[in-house]
């Protein structure tokens, strides 16, 4: 596009966006202020219009995304205002022109506060927490202000305190004919664009509207001023004698005194406020297919409010419709943003005169529209679009924003979205996987004989593999499944119980508690307890709980496959030998496979018996695959030395078992160090002796490959077996 082309489009977009903030200005006034306050609107219109400029030239310079258009929003405003009519009421004896003129300068200190907190979120880079509100609590908050505005705008439309006047007045028919236009305009507006989106239907729609009054009042002969003496109009307003300074600077003492009272209500302001520019933000984001730095956003919403706030001016922040207004007009320029904050700057030094004759049905119809369009959104859309619980949350909240406020629905809607995460958390399995040492063993590679102990009473070994947060809600499902665990397993009761922390990152320290609850049920079942693979932290945690090392019953390890293979060894010296050919050693096995008739000596003068020393290597990661090794004596640990130099233990070997046979069979390199952990005997076969045997006594080569056979697929088996249970 022509660099004209974008600006005359860029500058277009700013003239609607800054029509549509002057007419929201002089909507909001009428929200901030009630009808005793009255008098106080044109001071109102001034400190929204100081916003406006400020926020929208600010931002608009600032910000990541450079379309952006910041305006003054309905959300603080419509606080402020519940908390001005709150203040009237309290302070009736309170002269006038003080209550006004706190109310004036709540506007700043709101916009201050607002602003210290978005620059420093946004300093600190803490832009994201905000993103952790629940989604529900979100809703109901738009859902309860869009039913504060909507209330706030029957007192515009029909010129009554429908809390102290009786609904009969409404139906009056000067009454009736004053609201009723009104309310027909806000409800079409909303029906229209709940249709379409065009840009320039609100203010359309709005200044037709304005049109459209003037000409049936000029056609029934009813006199301007008529008009206004009747509450028709906005106006009139006294005279403009030029700004006035910000309220706030010479707000006597007790004005003060006046607002501390509502001090809790500056902290939802600034709650409702980061909010309102997180779900705007992210709605820009999606609308415009770009990212924007959520952090560099908050910064520069912080130091816009500031400058309003220092001047006057209320909260405000990113607006997502007129934010949008370039995009869609085909521009994305700060043209937009700063085109708008001018027209704001140029009506507040033309005065406010002109919106004197604005009539109040216009602005109650857009009030209505507003408000009605976010409670249609999350009370009617939300009952399709979210689930009964989080629909039920926002239901709670407008009711609970009706009925005591904003702040206290808010905080309502937060602690039942708590609650209820909690349930639902309480509810999920901590428990990653649970298996018994019967289908789980340890890295030891151990002689059939000792397999076959294991498959058949590895069942008095249980392994249960936590995961994730572990709270006092997930624990107690946990103590509830060991319990049944110990009391119902009547066939092979566990003896060992190992609770593996590997994948748990945080425990709740009320949850450390039921641990001490498992450890005592294990003391009364006769089961062990071991604990593995736990974080220093988490250690520190048990310890402090007194479930230290010294605990009677407890057994902590670094690692799952260290205490495993401790189980194992107990139940393996614990269990008589078996004559049960299943469970025979390797050279039985091989024995077995031999020709009838030959013995096992003929077999064993091919192999070159050896010693180890403890350390000692029998072959070396990338060495070729020369030898085998049949273990006599000993235990032997192959490992993995990984690319930083670093060591990883794969398995361990005990005497009655083999190593190395596959490379050598496959004649590939050695895929790992065999190391001896302890003085090792073993039977070297080497190639050159099983090519003489495969040549002199092909008999025995084949009984030696049919033993391997055999063991590869009793592996295969059981892997397969535990792939199987992994994933059920």
């Amino acid at each position: 596009m022509p660099g004209h082309q974008q600006f005359i489009n860029s500058l277009s977009a700013g003239l609607i966006a800054g029509i549509r903030t002057i007419l929201g200005s002089a909507a909001m006034v009428t929200l901030l202020l009630p009808p005793a306050l009255a008098a106080g609107i044109p001071q109102g219109l001034d400190v929204m219009l100081i916003g406006g400029a400020i926020l929208g030239a600010a931002v608009a310079c600032m910000s990541s995304y450079p379309g952006v258009v910041a305006q003054v929003q309905d959300g603080p405003i419509v606080i402020l205002g519940v908390m001005i009519t709150s203040l009237v009421a309290a302070s009736p004896q309170a002269p006038p022109g003080l209550v006004l003129q706190a109310a004036l300068a709540s506007t700043a200190i709101a916009a201050v506060a607002a602003g210290i907190v978005f620059y420093g979120l946004g300093a600190y880079r803490l832009g994201a927490l905000v993103r952790f509100i629940p989604f529900p609590v979100i809703g109901g908050f738009l859902a309860g202000s869009g039913y504060l505005i909507l209330r706030g705008s029957f007192p515009v439309l029909t010129g009554l305190d429908l809390a102290q006047a009786g609904a009969a007045l409404l139906f009056e028919p000067m009454r009736l004919a004053r609201w009723l236009p009104g309310a027909l305009l806000g409800v079409a507006m909303l029906l229209i664009l709940r249709r379409f989106s065009h840009v320039l239907i609100v203010p359309g729609m709005l200044l037709g509207s304005v049109l459209l009054f003037h000409l049936v009042i000029r056609a029934y002969g009813v006199p301007t001023a008529s008009a206004q003496a009747a509450g028709w109009l906005l106006g009139p307003f006294p005279p403009n004698n030029g700004l006035a300074l910000p309220a706030w600077l010479s707000l006597p003492a007790e004005g003060w005194l006046m607002l501390a009272s509502h001090a809790s209500t500056f902290g939802a302001i600034i709650l409702v406020s980061v909010v309102a520019l997180l779900l705007n933000t992210s709605g820009l984001e999606m609308a415009t297919q770009s990212e924007l730095d959520i952090n560099r956003e908050l910064r520069a919403t912080g130091v816009a409010n500031l400058l309003a706030g220092l001047c006057g001016g209320p909260v405000g922040f990113h607006a997502l419709s007129a934010s949008l207004l370039g995009h869609r007009m085909g521009a994305n320029s700060r043209v937009v943003g700063i085109t708008s904050a001018a027209m704001c700057a140029a009506a507040l030094f033309a005065g406010t005169s002109m919106l004197a004759y604005f009539p109040k049905a216009v602005l109650g119809g857009l009030l209505l529209c507003m408000g009605a369009g976010l409670m249609v959104e999350w009370l009617y859309d939300g009952w399709r679009k979210l689930p009964r619980q989080d629909y039920m949350i926002v239901v709670l909240i407008v009711l609970v924003i009706g009925g005591a406020g904003i702040l206290a629905g808010v905080a309502v809607g937060v602690l039942v979205a708590m609650a209820i995460f909690v349930l639902n958390y309480s509810r999920v399995r901590v428990i990653r996987q649970e298996l018994t040492g019967a289908e789980f063993h340890s890295d030891i590679e151990r002689p059939p004989q000792a397999q076959h102990v294991l498959r058949t009473r590895g069942q008095v070994i249980r392994i249960i593999r936590l995961e994730g947060f572990i709270f006092f809600g997930t624990a107690y499902g946990m103590q509830t499944h060991v319990q049944a665990l110990l009391q119902h397993a009547a066939k092979a009761p566990p003896r060992h119980l190992l609770l593996d922390f590997a994948d748990v990152r945080a425990i709740d320290s009320s949850a450390i508690s039921v641990f001490g609850k498992i450890l005592a049920l294990c003391r009364r079942h006769d089961c062990e307890l071991l604990l593995t693979s736990m974080q220093p932290h988490l250690r520190q945690q048990f310890r402090q709980a007194g479930l230290g090392e010294d605990a009677a019953g407890l057994r902590w390890f670094g690692e799952l496959d260290r205490a495993l293979e401790q189980c194992e060894d107990r139940l393996l010296a614990e269990t008589p030998p078996s004559a049960d050919a299943a469970a025979s050693t390797i050279w039985q096995r091989i024995a077995a496979a031999l020709p009838p008739g030959t013995p096992l000596e003929e077999f064993m003068a091919y192999l070159e018996p050896r010693d180890y020393a403890k350390g000692d290597a029998l072959m070396r990661q990338g060495t070729p695959s020369t030898e085998m090794y049949f273990i006599e004596a000993g235990r032997v640990s192959l490992h993995l030395v990984l690319e930083d130099g670093r060591t990883l233990r794969m398995r361990s070997i005990s005497a009655g078992t083999t190593v190395g046979e596959v490379g050598l069979y496959l004649k590939q390199p050695r895929t790992g160090t065999a190391i001896a952990d302890d003085p090792t005997r073993a039977y070297v076969l080497s190639l050159e002796r099983l090519q003489a045997m495969a040549t002199e006594k092909p008999a025995l080569a084949n009984a030696l490959q049919q033993v391997f056979i055999g063991l590869l697929a009793e592996r295969l088996a059981g892997a397969s077996g535990l792939a199987q249970r992994l994933l059920r």
